[in-house]
């Protein structure tokens, strides 16, 4: 079943950015990229942010509904600072045109696959293994690929790199990074199983939010 909805999300997404043309799928994958990078940055101090304002009950849809607000707002930014940039569509000639629009459906797809199966982790499902996925930390929601521990992968080298934030926090960081004022994303390889612990919890819930506040500090965490 995970499959088949990463499936529907790859053929929904592909099929958009190839009515869109080559221009617009180039400027689409870089919109879907930087708003992905963006949200997975950002959400966790976020979270922590508006767990200590008070809303620490919410705790086990927080992450998701914050991560996908966070990037629905930076695409629609983005969106609207390219379409004023970039008011004519560039015209290619036809083969190069029908190519470069399937392959960038296919990119954008992809990456969009990687993006929701990350964030399906976090999501408020009642179930430890949602839509039959993720029954041990090796297995592949994607038929033979596991896209959530690529983007994971992926945003742990960016937040050591051109994304990286400052560590101000008590959050462990990465042994090569013990020198360094650099708060990598789970840099400790410890995300999916934290979650799987999370998600185990929150069937035993009767509903969306917890009788005690968590610590407000554990933003993202179990």
């Amino acid at each position: 079943m995970m499959f088949l909805a990463l499936f529907v999300v790859f053929a929904c997404v592909a099929a958009a950015i190839w009515f869109q043309g080559f221009w617009n799928g180039i400027v689409a994958f870089m919109n879907i990229l930087l708003a992905a990078m963006i949200a997975t940055n950002l959400w966790e101090p976020l979270t922590t942010m508006v767990e200590n304002f008070g809303a620490a009950s919410w705790t086990y849809m927080l992450d998701f509904v914050l991560l996908w607000f966070l990037f629905f707002a930076v695409f629609a930014v983005l969106r609207g600072i390219t379409d004023l940039l970039s008011r004519t569509q560039v015209k290619f000639e036809l083969p190069l045109e029908m190519a470069g629009r399937s392959v960038m459906a296919l990119l954008c797809g992809w990456l969009m696959v990687c993006f929701v199966a990350f964030t399906l982790q976090m999501a408020p499902l009642n179930s430890a293994e949602p839509l039959g996925a993720w029954s041990s930390p090796n297995s592949k929601s994607f038929l033979v690929a596991a896209p959530e521990r690529l983007w994971m992968r992926f945003m742990f080298d960016r937040s050591r790199g051109a994304f990286a934030r400052g560590h101000y926090s008590d959050r462990p960081q990465h042994p090569d990074d013990q020198n360094r004022n650099v708060e990598a994303f789970d840099p400790l390889s410890e995300f999916a199983l934290k979650y799987r612990q999370r998600r185990d919890e929150f069937q035993k819930q009767t509903d969306m939010r917890v009788g005690s506040a968590p610590e407000p500090a554990a933003a993202g965490q179990p």
